[in-house]
């Protein structure tokens, strides 16, 4: 991911911050340069601010951020200003990552905390759907996984696997499973769970803890990294924060620990007017990370998005893995 020019993207900075009476101080930073993202890091006489510029596939991320600081303006940095056309969006720096602040052993309570608000907000959101996805938003609900799964499984059937296509016994086997996928979706869009704002990429490099290293601290925490997500089942969430979760900690999913995470997560959702009891929760949780293999392999698709081969298989093809994760209860 390119940006147009240093100064050109430098001089829209100062300008977006003359609106608020700020100006640049010293140089820029760039620590992260992606295919499908780039982030460079600005002193400013207010502190720190971050440009990011978006790919093709991840350009709604400042549109949606923007819009979550509208609803739970808590949950994200501030944003300053967004050019959706190009995909340049400016916020405030939000504090150092969890990632950072904290060990994998000290993070089981806050994570517990941080859970609780993030899944409140999808609650709150639930109503926003037109708006979410007016916003640039792709939709990966159980209303339109199936098809959407029917139409990678075909695309990858006709490329070559050197480029990250899929063997005839893989496509044969993954055309099986759609039934079960169409099963797995219905029970979902039955459930009492609506649908809502999916980050699909929630781990602890992607939380920004400004406060204390407690619990309490998660009041301050903000989310950030929204270019994977989508309008889709929220508990959706947990596949990728368990495993992250999991990885770090050198346990498994099944572990007492991450349990406790998902089980925190849950709670608001049995509060909620109407909202499914605990048992049923954990079944739907099942489902949905059943399910988000394929909202996964759709969030690497819109990423890489005219991405080289070279890129994709240094990548290891993840559109593929993530699908082929289909196979897994097999």
């Amino acid at each position: 991911m390119t940006l147009d020019g240093d100064d050109a993207a430098t001089a829209w900075v100062g300008a977006a911050l003359a609106s608020y009476g700020e100006e640049l101080t010293g140089a820029w930073e760039r620590p992260h340069t992606r295919f499908w993202s780039t982030a460079t890091r600005y002193g400013t006489t207010a502190g720190r601010v971050w440009l990011k510029v978006n790919g093709a596939g991840t350009r709604p991320e400042g549109a949606l951020t923007e819009l979550l600081g509208r609803h739970v303006p808590d949950l994200v940095p501030e944003v300053l200003a967004v050019d959706c056309a190009r995909g340049w969006w400016l916020s405030r720096d939000a504090g150092p990552t969890l990632r950072r602040v904290a060990t994998p052993e000290e993070s089981w309570p806050l994570w517990e905390a941080l859970v609780v608000r993030y899944a409140q907000a999808q609650l709150d959101l639930a109503p926003r759907r037109e708006e979410v996805l007016a916003a640039g938003v792709r939709e990966a609900s159980p209303a339109t996984l199936p098809e959407q799964a029917r139409a990678l499984i075909e695309e990858l059937a006709a490329r070559p696997a050197d480029e990250g296509g899929t063997s005839r016994d893989e496509t044969d086997l993954l055309l099986r499973e759609l039934p079960a996928l169409e099963e797995w979706c219905a029970e979902l869009a039955a459930s009492d769970v609506p649908c809502s704002v999916q980050h699909d990429d929630l781990h602890s490099a992607n939380v920004c803890w400004p406060g204390p290293v407690d619990p309490g601290g998660a009041a301050t925490a903000r989310i950030v990294d929204w270019g994977d997500a989508c309008w889709g089942f929220p508990l959706a969430t947990m596949l990728g924060t368990s495993r992250s979760l999991a990885f770090h900690a050198g346990t498994t999913t099944g572990a007492r620990r991450v349990l406790r995470v998902r089980d925190a997560y849950l709670e608001p959702f049995t509060r909620s007017a109407g909202g499914p009891d605990r048992s049923t929760l954990v079944r739907l949780t099942d489902l949905a990370a059943r399910v988000g293999c394929v909202g996964k392999a759709l969030a690497w698709q819109a990423a890489t998005t005219g991405a080289p081969t070279a890129l994709l298989r240094e990548e290891e093809f993840p559109v593929r893995e993530w699908l082929l994760e289909l196979l897994s209860g097999r």
